[in-house]
């Protein structure tokens, strides 16, 4: 039987605001060092708008960076399993070379901006620590998120793995799941039994959150620690398909679906979904050969 530790999911991390208001305000703390005008006097000149609008994208390509980086370190060094290796390459890559680069863009802004020599100025001396600083505690931001992740994770398994009760007040609890090595059925673990859950019940696979859900035309709902990209794998390609990065829908549960604009398709399924189920200009070849595959079988 496969079972993945819960240390191994994937870690999803919804920064998309986080990441512009925070490369905003890094853009003008860093901006405001050396300077003895309030912010109200700056706005009135347009220098302040260059440096606050260069900042803003200096910052904000790092903070990708770090996000990347991160991202790439959770799936291949988990802090649990890797922890000096995650330490070392994650000072590396996302402490060390962010400063670099940041050092770099700088010198370049500056030049060609207002044709400054970076080597003649305090900004080596004084802004600089202050980037590393901000670049610090990113990465201490991301680690918190992280461990406070994989306690909400722990926690939600260890109240599905007793007894069934109720969640939000009016909701059975969801059996927390394991999927066999063979892929006709995925075996629930209930209350101390092994359910064995035919894949011909499945109506869809769901990304709520941060937790995976496998639904079935019961209307029950289980929780997975596994990914959609493992339970793609796991789940018959014949009467499976994966939409897009929240959804995996079975053959069962497609009643129709339409072309919408720009080469997308909108699918409708005989289930509850939260929003539309699209799929992409991308992905809409491989979903039309899919169910007309299914449909002359």
């Amino acid at each position: 039987m496969i079972q993945q530790p819960i240390h191994k999911t994937e870690i999803r991390y919804n920064d998309f605001w986080i990441k512009i208001i925070g490369s905003l305000i890094a853009s003008e703390m860093i901006d405001s060092i050396g300077r003895y005008e309030s912010i109200f006097r700056r706005v009135t000149h347009l220098y302040f708008y260059t440096d606050l609008l260069g900042g803003f994208v200096i910052s904000l390509i790092l903070w990708e960076l770090v996000r990347f980086v991160i991202h790439r370190l959770d799936k291949k060094y988990s802090w649990i399993d890797y922890p000096a290796q995650r330490i070392f390459l994650q000072f590396l890559f996302a402490i060390v070379t962010p400063a670099f680069l940041c050092f770099v863009f700088t010198l370049l802004f500056m030049k060609l901006a207002y044709n400054q020599d970076i080597f003649k100025t305090e900004w080596l001396y004084n802004e600089f620590y202050v980037v590393i600083l901000i670049i610090v505690i990113i990465n201490l931001v991301y680690f918190t998120w992280w461990l406070f992740l994989r306690w909400q994770a722990l926690h939600a398994q260890s109240i599905i793995a007793g007894e069934p009760g109720i969640v939000n007040g009016d909701a059975p609890l969801p059996e927390r799941i394991q999927v066999s090595e063979t892929t006709a059925i995925i075996t629930v673990t209930k209350a101390g039994k092994n359910i064995l859950l035919p894949q011909t019940e499945i109506t869809h696979v769901v990304l709520e959150g941060s937790y995976t859900f496998i639904k079935t035309g019961k209307g029950e709902s289980f929780v997975t620690t596994y990914t959609l990209d493992e339970l793609t794998k796991m789940l018959n390609p014949d009467s499976f398909f994966r939409v897009n990065r929240q959804i995996i829908i079975s053959r069962n549960a497609c009643r129709a679906y339409e072309n919408i604009e720009n080469g997308k398709i909108s699918i409708d399924l005989s289930v509850d979904v939260k929003g539309p189920v699209i799929v992409s200009q991308k992905r809409a070849k491989a979903f039309r050969n899919w169910i007309s595959a299914v449909a002359m079988t």
